[in-house]
């Protein structure tokens, strides 16, 4: 007999420390969770049976017992928060091709993965040198850095470490190294001075923490210490890579490590309120009970969700900017953040491109105001 859920058997009286604590989430893993094992998403939350997704219900019962609204500059009724997860810096690069295939053969969790990746050497070759003394199409960062200014925005990059400074890999992890080239503005660079330039011009640089660095504090360390070595100061924004994060274990790791902001806290094939906020919030230590320093600015939208048509909601650009705007105003009732991560791969795919550009100007006639993650975690402290 199959096994169902009933929205009867769920808890309706949610006590809202301990949703924001993670109580819930660590209790509704499932029994086989592992590190191998994708981070469970929105089926598993307590809120989605409750059909509490889309609504920040902690924030609503806060401001119902008399709280205050977040204060926002030139009294602004709500924030937005742009941010992107840089998973590809090229798409013709041999050298990104061999690290992916590497991963796939030495790292593959199944045969078919391993057989694949061997496979695929030959493709990558032929497709390399057919490119060769082509531009390429992710060559284009400044562009995002165009559209976010005039709405006058600054988003966070979430760029990854490096393949060279990560111990242990994942079939999933990013391949570029920092040596890498590419084009920026019309001039050829390594990522590190596309990195360099893209912060000088004013735009956040967070650590973008590999799939296993979740629960190894030495790893995800070592990590920011090298995206650090490339800033020239410190980094103190972190988002996990396919947000792989054990709420039991990764805050503390991410502490321990010496980030001060995290923005992991979302779907990866939903939209909504995974902690039931938009505010952001100190974390917690369940093992050792107690608050840590680590603020959090939640992930409310994120383009793979909504747009993929495999591994997320499959809607297309209409409906999905239908969502965005439920979703905005449920944010702006209670003067919050809305956190918004679109990958950077993802222009080159028209109808992601076209619905950022529209939530950009959607956004800035509702009047928001744009910052960073660490420009809107500030304003918790």
């Amino acid at each position: 007999m199959r096994n169902t859920i009933s929205v009867s058997n769920i808890r309706t009286d949610l006590n809202h420390q301990a949703l924001l604590q993670g109580r819930y989430e660590a209790e509704r893993l499932p029994k086989d969770f592992s590190p191998e094992r994708i981070v469970p998403d929105f089926a598993f939350n307590v809120l989605n049976p409750l059909g509490l997704l889309y609504r920040p219900v902690v924030d609503e019962n806060y401001l119902s017992r008399g709280g205050l609204k977040p204060v926002w500059p030139e009294g602004k009724p709500f924030a937005v928060c742009l941010t992107h997860d840089v998973d590809y810096v090229s798409l013709y690069s041999l050298r990104q091709s061999a690290r992916f295939r590497t991963q796939q053969c030495f790292y593959g969790d199944s045969l078919t993965k391993k057989v694949r990746g061997l496979m695929g050497w030959g493709r990558d070759v032929v497709r390399a040198l057919r490119h060769a003394n082509r531009w390429d199409p992710l060559h284009c960062y400044e562009r995002w850095l165009e559209v976010e200014a005039v709405v006058g925005a600054r988003s966070t990059f979430f760029f990854w470490p490096g393949w060279s400074s990560v111990g242990k890999h994942h079939p999933s992890d990013c391949t570029y190294e920092f040596t890498d080239r590419v084009v920026f503005d019309e001039q050829k660079c390594s990522v590190a001075e596309m990195i360099r330039e893209i912060n000088h011009r004013g735009w956040e640089i967070g650590l973008h923490a590999s799939w296993y660095s979740f629960d190894d504090a030495k790893e995800m360390k070592r990590q920011r210490e090298a995206l650090e070595m490339v800033l020239g100061y410190d980094v103190v924004t972190v988002r996990q890579h396919f947000l792989h994060y054990d709420v039991r274990v990764t805050p503390r790791i991410q502490t321990e490590a010496g980030f001060q902001y995290d923005s992991t806290l979302g779907f990866n094939n939903n939209v909504g309120f995974r902690f039931g906020t938009c505010y952001p919030w100190r974390l917690y230590d369940i093992q050792n009970e107690k608050e840590l320093p680590l603020i959090e600015v939640p992930l409310i939208v994120e383009d793979v969700a909504l747009l993929n048509q495999v591994k997320g909601m499959g809607l297309d650009e209409d409906i999905a900017l239908l969502y965005i705007e439920q979703i905005t105003e449920e944010v702006k009732k209670v003067g919050g953040i809305l956190t918004l991560l679109w990958h950077p791969n993802h222009i080159i795919r028209s109808e992601w491109w076209n619905l950022y550009l529209k939530v950009l100007k959607y956004l800035k006639d509702r009047n928001a105001w744009f910052g960073s993650v660490q420009d809107v975690a500030e304003r918790k402290k």
